[in-house]
């Protein structure tokens, strides 16, 4: 069959198309939307001139795919400053938590060598048993704590580390980490959640965001969970 001048006008511009598209996408844009409708009408065959209503229609189209952008774009907009406005609203306020005794998810504590560290931790079932291992920077288990059948039911427990190692001995001043196993009758692992207790002592405005101080430790504002007022 011969291959009459419309055709190869239609395939010229299909393979113009297919190298002006780099990368493949999912959505259609209303770049590539206008894109296609410049290759139609210049692809289509003038003894069969693309039908008036169909063309409306895809002109009505891109009309509303273009109102859609602006409002995605308004919305993005939106929601970004509201984000600067509440992380705003958040630093002016930080100053005033300074001295209040707060309750944050916090994997470690600070032992100062004399007081007695709080921490804790939430069940988010009852558990059959439950391990709680005290380490130290070095990542060495300095003290195993196994708690009563009280503090194994679900809920939010409260404990005090004496200071000392298993052996009965005290430790060293610093930072050391709490690692909770909790497990079902069957052996299955139940989440536990490590808490930390302390005093805000001062707040520090950094890159990634502001932070607490809390026993020496910075704490991320957003891990607070719950300040005594």
């Amino acid at each position: 069959m011969a291959t009459t001048a419309v055709d190869s006008t239609s395939n010229a511009v299909f393979e113009d198309l297919q190298r002006s598209v780099k990368q493949p996408t999912k959505e259609l844009g209303k770049d590539e939307f206008l894109k296609l409708l410049t290759y139609q009408l210049k692809a289509q065959n003038p003894l069969k001139p693309q039908d008036g209503q169909e063309f409306a229609s895809q002109l009505a189209q891109f009309s509303s795919l273009e109102q859609l952008t602006n409002i995605n774009k308004a919305l993005q907009a939106q929601s970004a400053n509201f984000g600067l406005l509440s992380q705003a609203m958040a630093n002016a306020n930080a100053p005033n938590y300074i001295g209040k005794s707060i309750k944050a998810s916090a994997e470690s504590i600070t032992y100062d060598g004399a007081k007695p560290p709080q921490f804790g931790y939430e069940l988010g079932s009852n558990a059959a048993s439950v391990k709680i291992e005290i380490k130290n920077s070095a990542g060495a288990v300095v003290r195993t704590i196994n708690p009563s059948a009280l503090e194994m039911q679900n809920g939010e427990h409260r404990l005090t580390w004496d200071g000392k190692a298993d052996n009965g001995t005290a430790v060293a001043s610093g930072q050391y980490s709490i690692n909770i196993t909790a497990k079902d009758a069957s052996g299955g692992l139940i989440d536990a959640k490590p808490f930390a207790y302390g005093v805000i002592t001062a707040v520090r405005f950094k890159q990634e965001g502001t932070v607490a101080v809390v026993n020496g430790v910075e704490i991320p504002i957003g891990d607070i969970e719950d300040i005594a007022m």
